[in-house]
Order: structure tokens, then C-alpha cells, then sequence
């Protein structure tokens, strides 16, 4: 499986003790506070949001992939977190444990469409999905995504 390409030191949050999916999103954009990248980030996370209302981005598997494309950031930027337990997200209120959440440039679209893709087959595998909800620490976690 080819390798996946990441945006380097993205951050992640394990062990997210929330309950809702607007505190999940709201603490994981939190993690991109302040990245050079990220313009106004009171807007792009109010993007994000915004996203989620249309159709919220569920794997299945306990995965959520909540993103934007939006002109408040720079360059692709991206955030990962494991819940400590289930977080009903979307109208069916689906249970994820995994948090997946980024923020395009309009200029990066296809780009964006190449990562979304790669992470999505990785994410389908059960194995690594619970090589990720094992993980021990970040190191493990970042290792069992490449």
C-alpha cells in the first residue's frame, strides 16, 4: 500500500472525552489554533460546520472525516483525534471513535481529493482501524495510518 501522504506534525488529540459532535469538531479544530496556515480561524471551523450541515463526512467504522474548503487557509492543513468513547455524529447519530478533520484551499483541490481518497482506503481496513484505537501513543497512532 503506498504511503499516505499527511501534512507533516499534524496535530493529535488521543483519548478525546467529549459527547457531542460539535465538541468533537470544536476540539480537534481547536488543535489547529494559531497554524501558520490557518487565516481566520473562527471562520474556517464556522466552514466546517457549515460542511457538516450539507452531509456529514462518515466513514463507517467509527470514522468521521469533517473538512472545508475554504479561503481561511493557506495550504492544506489537518488535525486527527481518538475519542475515549462513541460520539454521535450526523442525523443517524453515528457512533466515531476516530476524527479525521481538514481544511483545503480552493487552489488545492485536487489535492485534497487525492489524500481524502488515500485515507479512505487506508481507514477501510479493519486492521488498521484497530491498530489506531489501540495505539498506545501518537507515535503508534501516526505509524498505523503510513
Amino acid at each position: 500500500m503506498s504511503s499516505l501522504a499527511l501534512p507533516p506534525n499534524a496535530p493529535l488529540l488521543l483519548d478525546l472525552d467529549v459527547s457531542t459532535e460539535e465538541d468533537a469538531i470544536r476540539a480537534v479544530a481547536g488543535l489547529l489554533k494559531g497554524h501558520p496556515d490557518v487565516t481566520d480561524h473562527a471562520a474556517f471551523v464556522a466552514a466546517v460546520f457549515e460542511r457538516q450541515k450539507i452531509n456529514p463526512p462518515l466513514l463507517g467504522n467509527g470514522i468521521a472525516m469533517p473538512h472545508a474548503r475554504t479561503p481561511q487557509v493557506k495550504e492544506v492543513v489537518f488535525a486527527m483525534a481518538r475519542c475515549k468513547q462513541p460520539v454521535p455524529f450526523g442525523d443517524g447519530q453515528t457512533p466515531v471513535r476516530l476524527i479525521f478533520l481538514y481544511g483545503i484551499p480552493p487552489h488545492r483541490v485536487a489535492e485534497h481529493l487525492a489524500t481524502t481518497a488515500a485515507l479512505a482506503r487506508r481507514l477501510r481496513d479493519p486492521a488498521i482501524v484497530q491498530r489506531l484505537l489501540d495505539a498506545p501513543d501518537a507515535e503508534a497512532f501516526v505509524e498505523a495510518l503510513s
